[in-house]
């Protein structure tokens, strides 16, 4: 019975504070689907497609961001930059850069360059090399998602 009433809990708990909180923040992001696993639960909203196909009510779709239009004459072969040095987030969610931390900062393998926030859950950015961070691609604040790069890293010689 003890375990019956857990589960109505952590269910009210999910239905009264987490999903509102997931869905404003979707909205207000340019995401298209935001997901967050705990204890052993987890909730997933996507945005609306053109297609109209999800439960629930649509959210505003995310701004079109126009790309570059470039004539195949006028184009570089884009450069291939080393995936090892590439510091990547670990989750969707807002990234926020750790203190002391910036472009030109040396870090080792594993140091930990800055947090992606996930509904107050902090996973850890971390340096995938020792070197001297390069550049970082992305503000504090910022939504992120699952693998992609935050910062470069210039590994050592």
């Amino acid at each position: 019975m003890a375990a019956n009433t857990d589960e109505r809990a952590t269910i009210a708990r999910l239905t009264d504070e987490v999903v509102p909180a997931l869905i404003e923040r979707l909205a207000n992001s340019d995401l298209g689907e935001l997901e967050v696993r705990q204890e052993g639960w987890r909730v997933r909203l996507r945005r609306a497609t053109n297609g109209g196909s999800s439960a629930g009510p649509a959210l505003p779709p995310a701004p079109h961001k126009p790309a570059a239009v470039a004539h195949a004459a006028d184009q570089q072969p884009p450069r291939r930059e080393p995936v090892r040095g590439q510091v990547k987030s670990p989750a969707v969610g807002y990234f926020t850069l750790r203190d002391g931390v910036a472009a030109g900062s040396k870090v080792r393998s594993n140091d930990i360059v800055g947090f992606v926030d996930v509904l107050g859950v902090r996973q850890e950015v971390v340096s995938p090399a020792d070197g001297v961070l390069k550049s970082i691609e992305v503000e504090s604040g910022q939504a992120v998602e699952f693998g992609q790069v935050i910062g470069r890293v210039e590994a050592n010689v």
